[in-house]
């Protein structure tokens, strides 16, 4: 490597440490990265917002909006309240907003999903006098799965889908049902974790209740005026963009579109002023996401991704797996570090590649269940993660990173283990 590689890579990992460590914010921690990135002249100043990936970022604040939007209407307390009511325990009330999770993170794409069941999540746990850290990891883990299982998803699948011509039913029946199999797994772990913490808060009093007189519902309560015609405002606005993320390609729109115009119609019907409104943005987050943009785009200026690729691609040769595998695992790894769009815009055409010339289409279900899996491996590794982290601050109750590591990187380990047995049957 040269000078230049070895400071970008020195940047990058000092970047992520900081921001591992929160030895400062991590708004901060991203900015500073890039101010040293143009100091070491990795990167040009005039360069630096061509390398801010516009459109995610669109996407993201656009979501944010359609989220602040709904939840002003009440429907998200509308189904919490549902939620609460249809369940008889406090476990199948756990496993009904996992699914919740699940089917959300398929049909919208992991960052509205997530805005989303975080939005439910927090106040039922406060209506149920527990902590909704666990429910926040875990379903960050879910949301991944479920971003992967068809066509319109994520990013990653889209990308995928393009450049190897795969249709939404290839799709359905290859990656649908071990997505089904991963939420089971994962279900079953998190019952497992969620149940002793849950032991340890319940009260004698709250033992001689029935489950539905734990909940304190007064903190879902909104004024009555107007609930149902907002409601029913905000369903279908949220029924269109469902539909518009399905569509847009077919349509000649862009995610970023899609998600503006959604949120932009959501805010215009919630009632507040547009200076207010615009405060249910996460801009630290957003600020955050771009800093890290600028980063790997340094890195893939001066040739470091595309090294990583190479290196990745001559280990998977030498590795003792069937060739989607040994994909899925060389991808699962730098999908924890970085964001997995560049990573697998980078692999796609090298995959495209040794199919042409002989190698087996099914390399592409290793690249989608490793760059979406992968991205669980860390708390920084894909943006889910990343809007739980800063919902649950936000809402004051931060998860400490560490705890977060440890679960995410457990669960994702067995979730490539079982995906390994998968991909060999398969």
């Amino acid at each position: 490597m040269n000078a230049i590689q070895t400071a970008s890579i020195t940047i990058f990992l000092l970047t992520i440490i900081i921001v591992a460590t929160e030895s400062i914010p991590r708004m901060y921690a991203s900015l500073l990265g890039v101010g040293a990135m143009v100091l070491v002249g990795a990167v040009g100043a005039e360069e630096v917002l061509h390398f801010i990936d516009i459109e995610i970022l669109a996407v993201i604040a656009g979501m944010m909006l359609l989220v602040r939007g709904a939840e002003r209407s009440g429907i998200f307390n509308f189904f919490a309240k549902k939620i609460t009511r249809a369940s008889k325990s406090l476990t199948s009330f756990a496993i009904i907003l996992m699914f919740l999770t699940l089917i959300l993170s398929m049909l919208l794409n992991n960052i509205g999903a997530m805005l989303i069941v975080a939005t439910i999540t927090i106040p039922l746990a406060r209506s149920l006098k527990i902590k909704p850290e666990t429910f926040l990891i875990f379903q960050a883990i879910i949301v991944n799965i479920g971003g992967m299982m068809l066509l319109m998803s994520s990013i990653p699948n889209i990308i995928v889908a393009v450049e190897g011509g795969i249709s939404f039913s290839s799709f359905l029946f290859n990656i649908a049902p071990i997505g089904i199999i991963l939420f089971v797994v994962t279900l079953l772990i998190f019952l497992r974790v969620f149940g002793p913490e849950v032991e340890k808060g319940i009260t004698q009093e709250m033992r001689s209740l029935e489950f539905s007189e734990w909940v304190d519902l007064s903190v879902m309560e909104l004024d009555k005026r107007g609930e149902v015609r907002r409601m029913a405002v905000a369903a279908l606005i949220m029924i269109f963009t469902i539909i518009g993320f399905a569509v847009y390609d077919q349509i000649g729109l862009t995610p970023a579109f899609v998600a503006m115009v959604g949120g932009y119609l959501m805010l215009m019907f919630s009632g507040e002023g547009p200076m207010k409104a615009l405060r249910g943005i996460d801009w630290s987050t957003v600020i955050f996401l771009a800093g890290l943009f600028v980063l790997v785009n340094c890195l893939d200026k001066n040739g470091l991704i595309d090294m990583l690729s190479d290196r990745m691609l001559n280990l998977v040769v030498n590795l003792p797996l069937n060739l989607p595998t040994a994909v899925m695992w060389i991808s699962a790894v730098p999908s924890g570090l970085i964001d997995n769009i560049p990573l697998t815009a980078t692999l796609a055409p090298v995959m495209n590649r040794w199919i042409q010339e002989g190698a087996s289409a099914k390399v592409w279900w290793g690249l989608i269940l490793g760059a979406n899996l992968g991205g669980c491996l860390t708390p920084i590794g894909s943006p889910s993660s990343i809007i739980a982290i800063g919902v649950a601050e936000r809402e004051g109750h931060p998860i400490p990173l560490g705890r977060f590591f440890v679960i995410c990187f457990g669960v994702t380990i067995v979730n490539l283990l079982v995906s390994t047995i998968y991909l060999y049957f398969l």
